[in-house]
């Protein structure tokens, strides 16, 4: 008698917004329209990059990926260019630049315009000028942390910037 052992192909993640606690302040907002959100408060770049190398590695990575990381310290470009890579078979990647007051923000956002410039599957929703044009109570007092029609608004953008980039030219 002869077992047969039959693994089901892993289901890609169709939308994954990935990012730290920014997002993870509007994860409800996003998880509403259809998003599975992976965001943790502190994260750090290179820990998205692990999680994006092991989610292409898993077969996981479905048609989007949002990424806004980068608030929490220096992107290093090792890290965006391993990312990068590791997403090239995703049709939409849609990385969102950061809006702290912080000594990394200019650099951090510089290497987030380079890649979608060099990505054909990149473009950037620019949260760094967007985040002031959001109407009410947006942020927290740090500024940068989402209040209820931030969050909202932070959605907002992102599903608009998506259904933009799928609009014929």
């Amino acid at each position: 008698e002869t077992t047969t052992t039959t693994t089901a192909p892993p289901v890609p993640i169709a939308q994954l917004a990935l990012g730290d606690s920014v997002m993870l302040g509007a994860a409800g907002e996003l998880t509403a329209r259809g998003y599975t959100v992976d965001a943790q408060e502190s994260r750090q770049f290179s820990d998205g990059r692990a999680i994006v190398e092991q989610l292409s590695a898993d077969g996981r990575l479905g048609d989007v990926v949002v990424v806004h990381l980068g608030t929490n310290g220096n992107i290093e470009p090792a890290d965006l260019t391993a990312m990068m890579d590791a997403l090239a078979e995703v049709p939409q990647v849609l990385l969102l630049t950061i809006d702290v007051d912080r000594s990394w923000t200019e650099g951090n956002n510089a290497l987030i315009f380079d890649a979608a410039s060099t990505y054909p599957n990149a473009s950037v929703l620019y949260w760094a000028d967007l985040a002031a044009s959001c109407p009410g109570d947006c942020f927290q007092s740090d500024g940068f942390h989402l209040r209820p029609d931030g969050q909202k608004y932070y959605a907002e953008l992102i599903d608009g910037a998506l259904e933009a980039l799928e609009a014929p030219a």
